[in-house]
């Protein structure tokens, strides 16, 4: 499997950084490369090498006292806790392009004790919804801590795929996985999720602590667009996120999803719990083609009149000027499956967040797909967007899951432009996009064979890197 790291590894793209210009050291030149001001002896550094140089540059910082060392010969770095001579040494190397401090992500909080009421999946109509469509036929992924055996899952669940690789026997240690999977397609007799008949595959990116990496996400990407037709996957549900801080350009989260989306899944992502401020929504919940989803307070009725956008929410307009989320769904002390093997506990659990709301409009779609099989994504965004209802104070609407069954698709992503990160791997890869019917508007993106490309070999200069984590929140600071 792709993707295996030991837990220095792990830690390595979790890391904000900014890269430096690739600058060659010619024979008999002195150099020394940049490095994060913010690094001090001993921290644990993330070393930017040449391409095919990383076994060498860690063996000459072992040598030179650096610990905790390891290589990462795919996307050219070294990680070690460096001494100040292990730095200095390695910054002396001409093959060193930059040497940049760590910055650990971890997710804040865990799930909600309060019984606080929620009508969850009744506030969006979804038992309407069930009389004309269950999402039977169609497959969501979930990239996530995984997904656990619980009997309100028995038979959904068609793969599971880890891309963590921490050595954990447990199926989802975080349990959070389990929670988004069961508002998904849960069927049991007293609780069921928006598309109780879809199937899912788990594609386990993130730890037992909610901490991610970009290289497990570029793996499961792989593995999706290589398996997305086995499967049947049309769609995918992301409830983790970054701060955005580049345009959805030069934003390789962006380009990721995006890539997804061409082949004909419809990506759903979480708005991010950040704060109520303009510009706070999440990547890659920021990147405008995909479906983002924000939280509402469904104030624990299944009536609409009183619902409002949760003070946590992530809001746009995004750092391109894209009006986000494109919707609101129930996202505050909501119930659904826990992961646990403990016979003394509830099979069912609280959480609050849009990673919920995300999961709701992820259901949402795949009964949009099952009566609509022929949509592309960009089809299945415009009925929901277009089934979607007023919430008092709210710019955004609200989602509801009959309506979009029924609704003519609005137009969304008119005008919109490709990512240039995406555009540019697709042409590092071999596909032509400026000719024969690739340029943008016209481009047959079914006619790209997506099964061929891998992110895991893309070049990685130019590339604005972004921490990844689990975008909860406190959960015992929400009110």
């Amino acid at each position: 499997m792709t993707g295996q790291m030991g837990d220095t590894a792990k830690r390595l793209l979790t890391a904000f950084f900014a890269l430096a210009l690739l600058i060659t050291a010619l024979p008999g030149t002195s150099w020394t490369a940049p490095m994060d001001a913010d690094l001090g002896a001993g921290d644990y550094a993330l070393v930017q090498v040449a391409h095919g140089t990383a076994s060498a540059v860690a063996a000459k910082a072992a040598a030179a006292g650096a610990t905790d060392v390891a290589a990462l010969d795919k996307l050219d770095i070294v990680t070690a806790h460096l001494s100040s001579q292990a730095a200095e040494a390695v910054r002396r190397d001409g093959r060193v392009r930059f040497v940049a401090s760590d910055s650990l992500v971890t997710a804040a909080g865990g799930f909600s004790a309060d019984t606080k009421p929620s009508a969850g999946v009744a506030a969006i109509d979804a038992p309407q919804a069930w009389g004309s469509s269950t999402g039977r036929g169609v497959t969501v992924a979930l990239m996530d801590t995984g997904i656990a055996a619980h009997p309100d899952l028995a038979g959904s669940v068609l793969a599971r795929v880890d891309f963590v690789n921490d050595g954990t026997l447990q199926l989802d240690p975080a349990g959070h996985g389990t929670f988004v999977a069961g508002l998904i397609a849960a069927h049991g007799s007293s609780f069921k999720g928006v598309a109780p008949d879809a199937k899912l595959v788990s594609l386990r990116v993130l730890d037992g602590n909610g901490n991610g990496s970009l290289h497990a996400v570029l793996a499961a990407f792989d593995w999706l667009l290589a398996h997305r037709v086995e499967y049947r996957i049309k769609v995918l549900n992301l409830s983790f996120g970054a701060r955005q801080t580049s345009s959805y350009q030069q934003d390789l989260l962006a380009a990721v999803v995006e890539s997804a989306w061409f082949a004909g899944v419809t990506v759903v992502a979480a708005a991010g719990n950040g704060e109520p401020l303009p510009g706070s929504v999440a990547t890659p919940g920021a990147d405008p083609f995909i479906l983002t989803t924000g939280s509402l307070d469904d104030q624990g009725t299944a009536g609409t009149g009183d619902d409002r956008e949760s003070v946590f929410s992530g809001r746009g307009p995004t750092l391109d000027g894209f009006v986000k989320p494109d919707v609101l769904a129930p996202g505050e002390h909501v119930v659904s499956l826990r992961a646990s093997d403990d016979p003394t506990l509830s099979e069912y659990t609280r959480m609050t967040g849009t990673s919920v709301s995300s999961a709701m409009a992820a259901g949402v779609s795949a009964l949009v797909l099952q009566l609509h099989a022929w949509y592309t994504p960009t089809q299945v965004k415009g009925a929901i967007v277009a089934g979607s209802r007023k919430v008092w104070g709210s710019k955004t609407p609200g989602l509801l899951a009959d309506n979009p069954l029924w609704a003519s698709p609005a137009r969304v992503n008119v005008g919109l432009v490709p990512s240039s990160l995406l555009l540019n791997f697709l042409a590092s890869s071999g596909v032509d996009v400026g000719s024969g019917g690739t340029s943008w508007e016209g481009i047959s993106w079914e006619g790209i064979s997506w099964e061929g490309l891998t992110w895991e070999g893309i070049s990685w200069e130019g590339i604005s890197w972004n921490s990844l984590s689990w975008e909860s929140v406190a959960w015992e600071e929400v009110r």
